[in-house]
């Protein structure tokens, strides 16, 4: 899959790669865990939001997400929903994060009909609870490069896949509907779902509106409500920029917009402005907060544990007396 921030995919490429070093390569899986788990933190991957619009263009998908109205007339309250039980996977604890996933699953049960386009759909088909997955997992791996300046490698890529499914084994369906466990295998079925599978769709078109007109939050204020005439369509300019910056070219081709040469050089600057942000701003400003609540725990545990001695045992030649100069 390729995108204007990202190196392009390649059949031939391998997944991920293996030192013939056992512990060398533990330890880079293991520093690559932790630069994933602090760049999953940022809320700035919110301005990618809308490169899940993918998933309206699969018609199953489609059909469910229209027969419900949510992501068309109240998208806010649905992507704080989304925020919520992304917060839930990556920083709760069991058995809150099990809990969670066997919540959304249940919920999704009733997700089940004919759609207005006459397809069929059930939330819980594999194929369509997949799609949700491997839509929001490139998501977040293409957003990775413009929000922190750093290039992902074939052995990042990889590493990258299994620390997200991971963190979604609890969502995962039994049997076929396992995710593939390389980052290649999955590369080649976005693709194949792209060329095969993918439409434009009354879904994409509305939430693509929604997008650039966004309605007026319910949560906002009535004294400020005036003023999101105005600021509500450059926000959503900028989320617009910053996603369709990330998505597959065949998938922005889809989409009812055009993607212009002023559009690229808009995420030109996006792409070199968000990784100051990510480098400068305060972690409180930055981080989710569950993920702050996380990190500050961290940072308590580091300051307690330094202040414990290496040895309980008497240093040599004793403290000497304390009444004694």
């Amino acid at each position: 899959m390729t995108t204007d921030a990202m190196p392009s995919g390649s059949p031939d490429r391998i997944a991920g790669g293996h030192s013939d070093d056992g512990a060398d390569h533990s330890a880079a899986r293991q520093a690559a865990f932790a630069r994933f788990r602090w760049y999953n933190a940022s809320v700035l991957k919110g301005l990618f939001a809308a490169a899940l619009f993918d998933q309206t263009m699969l018609p199953t998908v489609s059909a469910g997400v229209e027969s419900t109205g949510r992501i068309r007339f109240t998208p806010f309250e649905r992507a704080f929903r989304t925020a919520a039980a992304d917060q839930l996977a990556f920083w709760s604890e069991d058995p809150d994060r099990s809990v969670e996933f066997e919540r959304l699953k249940r919920l999704h049960r009733d997700v089940k009909g004919v759609g207005y386009n006459g397809i069929r759909y059930s939330a819980l088909n594999p194929e369509s609870w997949n799609w949700i997955l491997y839509s929001t997992i490139f998501m977040m791996r293409n957003a990775y490069t413009p929000i922190t300046g750093e290039e992902l490698s074939e052995q990042d890529d990889q590493f990258f896949w299994e620390f997200v499914t991971e963190a979604f084994s609890g969502l995962e369906l039994p049997g076929r509907g396992r995710l593939p466990a390389t980052y290649v295998e999955a590369l080649h079925h976005y693709d194949e779902m792209v060329r095969t599978k993918l439409r434009r769709t009354k879904t994409l078109d509305n939430v693509v509106e929604s997008l650039l007109s966004p309605p007026v939050p319910e949560f906002l204020p009535r004294v400020s409500r005036p003023m999101w005439s105005i600021v509500g369509p450059v926000i959503g300019h900028i989320v617009f920029i910053c996603s369709f910056g990330i998505m597959h070219p065949d998938v922005r081709k889809m989409a009812p917009v055009e993607w212009t040469r002023l559009n690229r050089f808009e995420f030109q600057v996006a792409a070199t402005l968000l990784p100051l942000a990510y480098r400068y701003l305060p972690k409180r400003l930055q981080y989710s907060p569950l993920a702050y609540n996380r990190w500050r725990y961290e940072q308590l545990v580091a300051r307690y544990q330094a202040m414990g001695l290496d040895s309980f045992a008497p240093p040599p030649g004793g403290l000497g007396c304390p009444f004694t100069a």
